[in-house]
């Protein structure tokens, strides 16, 4: 990152701050430093910002760091990280490097993450052949983004830990951005693979093109791991047949028991295709129900023009029940149970522009820890209506 781009965003987020004012509550500042050491074991986490911790996430990510010894070496992708809670996170990456943990992280050029973004170019240095290092992508910017592969933004949100808590090639993939409304009231969900070192391996060589800016705007890439299956953004292509999670929703078949959940922050008419095999699954008898964040009127009224698919959704930070920035598919029939997450979502710039990661998982377990998420997210979100 070059002193010149730094300086800009660093002039940027402080004319940001001035005209935007204060936000909601963030978590306590102490979210971080309090961070228990929780045993690294496969398994989600989930923010809830009515009636559970609306903060799991970046406290899940801080006891991680916690438990990373000296030697160790952790490895951050990630799009924003801004207000209280990317300062605070950015406080325990920084008091991880200065007692001997190689720290290196990649931001997206966003002129809102530039306040953390040189908090930690201080501390870590931007020299890429360093122990510790912070890269941002050059871009070149986009929408006020910039992305290190893709054209548009750099929207990863993962995290890699060499050693933790006695477990190694931890991987942890997230939809949270760490920014104050994202542990307020969002609701956001982060899974947490240990010991796979195959996926752990997929991730690092990815991390590795994104800090070297590999510009591909078809860098594409699939890993079949013993967790599952991982792909890496942007996909070129101009139409259904490259759209990897309507590939994914043409292999259901609706048996009978068959379950569809999505919980998913944004959808555009773009991948219309999406919302369409999503009624055509539903017509044909499986169980369709979903709950979304933002979404453009066409898709809304292709998937209400079906009346067997439940439709709630949860679109506001501003107060609570706050708003859906998770971005997962669940499909359960007799003798499987997927969950497809990462930073993924149902729009363009998702799957042609930006650095993206989606992540296909199988263990029944994970799987029921995402049902459960998602019917607190039914609870509490209202019926659509019509555009």
């Amino acid at each position: 990152m070059s002193n010149r781009f730094l300086s800009a965003l660093v002039g940027a987020a402080v004319l940001t701050a001035t005209l935007a004012g204060g936000g909601p509550a963030a978590a306590s500042a102490t979210t971080c430093a309090d961070a228990p050491d929780a045993p690294v074991i496969k398994g989600a986490v989930f923010n809830d910002p009515v009636g559970g911790d609306a903060a799991a996430i970046v406290r899940r990510l801080c006891g991680l760091i916690h438990q990373t010894p000296a030697g160790a070496r952790i490895q951050v992708a990630h799009f924003v990280m801004s207000g209280q809670a990317g300062t605070d996170f950015a406080g325990e990456l920084i008091k991880a490097h200065q007692r001997g943990v190689e720290v290196r992280v990649i931001l997206d050029g966003d002129s809102r993450g530039a306040t953390v973004a040189s908090q930690l170019a201080t501390a870590l240095g931007t020299d890429l052949s360093a122990g510790s290092w912070l890269h941002v992508c050059t871009g070149p910017p986009s929408g006020g983004t910039a992305a290190c592969i893709g054209s548009k933004g750099q929207h990863n949100k993962f995290y890699l830990f060499s050693r933790t808590g006695g477990a190694s090639n931890v991987v942890v993939q997230s939809s949270a951005n760490l920014t104050d409304l994202n542990s307020s009231t969002y609701w956001n969900n982060a899974v947490v693979l240990p010991g796979d070192k195959q996926l752990y391996r997929a991730y690092d060589s990815y991390f590795q093109d994104l800090a070297a800016e590999r510009k591909n705007p078809d860098y594409y890439r699939i890993t079949t791991t013993p967790s599952g299956r991982v792909w890496f953004f942007p996909r070129a292509g101009t139409d259904v047949t490259t759209d990897t999670v309507a590939e994914n929703l043409a292999r259901v078949r609706c048996t009978p028991g068959t379950k569809i959940r999505v919980g998913m922050s944004e959808w555009d008419t773009y991948r219309i295709a999406i919302p369409q095999k999503l009624r055509a699954l539903a017509a044909q008898g499986c169980s369709v129900k979903i709950v979304y964040g933002i979404m453009d009127d066409e898709v809304k009224q292709v998937l209400l023009a079906e009346p067997r698919i439940e439709l709630r959704t949860l679109g506001t930070g501003d107060a609570l029940p706050g708003r859906i920035h998770s971005k997962y598919l669940l499909v359960e029939d007799a003798h499987t149970h997927v969950v497809l997450t990462g930073s993924h979502n149902y729009i363009e710039t998702s799957l042609r522009r930006n650095d993206e990661t989606l992540l296909r998982l199988t263990d029944p377990d994970l799987y029921r820890q995402y049902v459960a998420n998602f019917e607190r997210l039914r609870a509490v979100a209202p019926l659509a209506s019509a555009p």
